[in-house]
């Protein structure tokens, strides 16, 4: 089966998002995972949700394009979308793949862009490691995994529980629970929580320092097996 690659598309132009999206949907070989015309929240999805590709605008309102790539500790892919030519030099020292001018409205060479990410596509192993970088206004903060407490599902955002502060970022509980490894449990359907920092568990719940934690009826068995118990 062929690779899917996940995509997020980043342009202020509300009109060239469109036509960017529709493309991306149109393409076997893309999933758009999401489409903003707001850089900081694209900056925030990308994070999040770790896409293979990432197609976007250079000009943009609070983050330009190459400053959005530069913030990023592991950049996919990335096709920039312009309306200049002369981004050149500064596109090929970002490693670049390629760049569409606007008006975006050939499909042809849209498709011709986004086959060399096809090319250079190698699935990667997206797993957490010690740290990981989530946005807190305007800076990008590096958190332990170790000091994670638990992953609370908050709408269309996810708020990380730290013993020093609740940070919330856009993404889903899924997404982040497939980048997890065996420290953290998925434990109700709004909940994921870090076993080594459970302090006691009852029928229905359990705690995490100061925080009371339902467990689901079909999870616990799971919890149980999955902890030391004398």
């Amino acid at each position: 089966m062929s690779e899917i690659l996940k995509t997020i598309v980043v342009d202020d132009d509300k009109f060239q998002l469109e036509i960017i999206s529709s493309f991306v949907k149109n393409t076997q070989f893309l999933s758009l995972e999401g489409a903003y015309d707001k850089p900081l929240e694209g900056l925030d999805a990308i994070i999040g949700s770790n896409p293979d590709l990432i197609l976007l605008d250079i000009e943009m309102p609070e983050l330009s394009g190459f400053d959005l790539i530069k913030s990023l500790n592991q950049v996919p892919q990335t096709i920039i979308i312009t309306g200049k030519k002369d981004y050149a030099v500064e596109a090929f020292e970002l490693n670049v793949l390629d760049y569409l001018l606007k008006p975006v409205d050939d499909y042809s060479r849209f498709l011709k862009a986004v086959g060399k990410a096809k090319e250079g596509f190698k699935p990667a192993n997206n797993k957490v490691g010690e740290s990981i970088y989530v946005r807190d206004k305007s800076l990008l903060v590096n958190i332990k995994t170790k000091d994670i407490l638990y992953f609370e599902a908050y709408g269309d955002y996810v708020k990380i529980g730290t013993d020093k502060k609740v940070y919330v970022i856009h993404s889903t509980l899924s997404k982040i629970e497939e980048r997890l490894n065996e420290d953290f449990m998925r434990i109700h359907r709004s909940f994921i929580v870090r076993i080594d920092k459970i302090d006691n568990i009852d029928q229905g719940n359990l705690q995490v320092t100061d925080k009371i934690i339902p467990i689901s009826k079909s999870m616990r068995p799971k919890l149980m097996n999955k902890i030391s118990t004398f």
